[in-house]
């Protein structure tokens, strides 16, 4: 496995014209991106620092472009081979769940927010809410005393 540099590290060695030449190496699945520098060569990193591998050409030369203004290039396909089954990315896929959760709840927000605001009946003051609320607990508090009153019957 060949000496591998952070895109970082590698934006400031093409800045500084360290950079002799740039290589795309085909690979099984991809495209590693190599750099000559005048300390020998090394390969593009993922922030684990294994060699970053590109899906395609198109992806890579993006980077060598967008990223690091590198616009001259070459290109060795000898060693290229697609990828047999599609690449995973269970991160993403965690990420991607967590989204549409996190969408699906602020769905049901606007939602209730919406119905809310739509309601026509009058509000209640405070005292009319807590007089409302003491109603409710006395009806449950009746029922939950007349369930025990029926189980003490049974015994």
């Amino acid at each position: 496995m060949p000496q591998t540099v952070q895109l970082a590290t590698a934006r400031e060695l093409a800045a500084a014209g360290s950079v002799h030449d740039t290589l795309l190496v085909g690979q099984a699945g991809g495209y590693a991106v190599m750099f000559k520098l005048g300390i020998g060569e090394r390969a593009l990193a993922t922030k684990a620092g294994a060699t970053r591998l590109f899906a395609g050409l198109d992806a890579a030369v993006r980077v060598l472009r967008r990223e690091l203004g590198i616009n001259q290039y070459h290109v060795d396909a000898s060693g290229y081979a697609e990828r047999e089954e599609p690449r995973r990315r269970p991160d993403r896929t965690a990420a991607l769940k967590q989204s549409h959760e996190d969408a699906a709840y602020a769905e049901f927000l606007r939602e209730g927010t919406a119905r809310a605001l739509a309601d026509t009946r009058p509000a209640l003051s405070s005292a009319e809410a807590k007089a409302h609320m003491n109603d409710i607990k006395a009806g449950h508090l009746a029922q939950l005393e007349e369930m025990m009153r029926r189980k003490d019957r049974k015994k």
